[in-house]
């Protein structure tokens, strides 16, 4: 598998976003985000997406540099508008934005809509966690789940993600989730491998259990978070539509309704609660309270949301794995717009069985 040093990839595609028509401005957040999204083990939303967004800006379903507009406003409240700029810079904006407001009043409640594909949500609830505040950020979109019980796809994956400080500030709870079984991005990973997915993910267009990744976008769907209490994760879908898209003003899923995404970002400043220190001291000894023996058989440890991030992010500081078809497509999309990616030398490659690694 090709591994790749974070900063030629970085370079490499926020000279792809900036050839392909983003904004100076604009291109090195997104490339952060995404590169930042493949360094904490989040490949479903890292430089896979490249190509996407390419092709995106080419048909003016991204409209880069379009301006963030707030459209209404109050010491602790706001609705804007992201005239489908890139959605990573449109949700830090947002988050920024609410951050300012919980400063100020306690609290800040921002919801968005007409916002491009936002990627790695837990980026923006770690923003919010940088600035000692909690963030709450949830996101809506394009339909790819089945509800309970149903055989065509109605809702989005709608992705909701909390960030809460503790007193280690580089262990904070980030919780980054989808609502569906799993992300929609890991699913095309999987396609682009062609590999099968799990039981449980995915139902053909006749509502049929599948493990076939190509389903999806070809009449399949994704099935609601649960297992066998989908229906807990099918509830949980709905309440983020109604936070992420109805309250925005998003028109509702529908047979004839646009495609839209829309976006819930929350800030809370713990001073005016019980104190950010109080807070942090709980977290932490909440999640080292979890956390202790005795475990069940064959567990060695207990691991609480943040931890993988921060595994893969030291694992991967010096060279990001990227399969085939990823950099097959990164590379192609490099070309689309004039780029010529770099060549991979036979010494940045390592096979499976020299690393000795599993398919974890």
């Amino acid at each position: 598998m090709p591994e790749v040093a974070p900063a030629e990839l970085l370079d490499l595609v926020e000279l792809e976003l900036v050839a392909g028509g983003a904004p100076d401005g604009d291109a090195p957040v997104v490339a952060a985000h995404l590169v930042e999204s493949n360094l904490t083990g989040h490949d479903s939303h890292g430089v896979v997406r490249v190509a996407e967004y390419l092709a995106a800006m080419a048909t003016g379903v991204i409209v880069a540099g379009a301006p963030f507009d707030v459209v209404r406003s109050s010491d602790s409240t706001a609705l804007i508008d992201g005239g489908w700029s890139f959605g990573q810079v449109t949700a830090r904006r947002a988050m920024r934005l609410a951050i300012e407001q919980a400063r100020a009043t306690g609290v800040g409640v921002v919801s968005g809509r007409r916002v491009a594909h936002v990627g790695r949500l837990g980026a923006y609830a770690e923003q919010a966690v940088d600035a000692g505040l909690v963030g709450i950020v949830m996101s809506s979109g394009a339909p790819l789940v089945v509800a309970h019980g149903g055989a065509v796809p109605r809702l989005s994956t709608n992705p909701l993600a909390f960030g809460v400080p503790t007193a280690d500030r580089d262990a904070p709870f980030i919780l980054d989730m989808a609502t569906s079984a799993v992300a929609a991005g890991t699913v095309r990973l999987a396609r682009g491998l062609e590999a099968r997915v799990p039981e449980g993910w995915l139902v053909d267009s006749d509502g049929a259990s599948t493990t076939d990744p190509a389903v999806l976008g070809a009449g399949g769907a994704l099935l609601p978070l649960g297992g066998g209490a989908a229906h807990k994760g099918f509830g949980l879908a709905l309440a983020v539509e109604a936070l992420a898209t109805l309250l925005g003003g998003s028109p509702p899923p529908g047979p004839d309704s646009p495609p839209d995404v829309g976006l819930f970002v929350v800030a809370l400043d713990p001073e005016r609660f019980a104190g950010r220190t109080v807070l942090e001291a709980g977290m932490s000894a909440l999640l080292g309270w979890v956390t202790q023996p005795p475990f069940r058989e064959g567990v060695d440890e207990i691991l609480t949301p943040g931890d993988r991030s921060r595994r893969f992010a030291a694992e991967r500081s010096l060279a990001i794995p990227v399969d085939e078809a990823t950099w097959r497509g990164l590379s192609e999309a490099a070309r689309s717009v004039g780029v010529e990616p770099p060549s991979l030398e036979p010494s940045r490659r390592r096979s499976r069985d020299s690393e000795g690694s599993s398919d974890d």
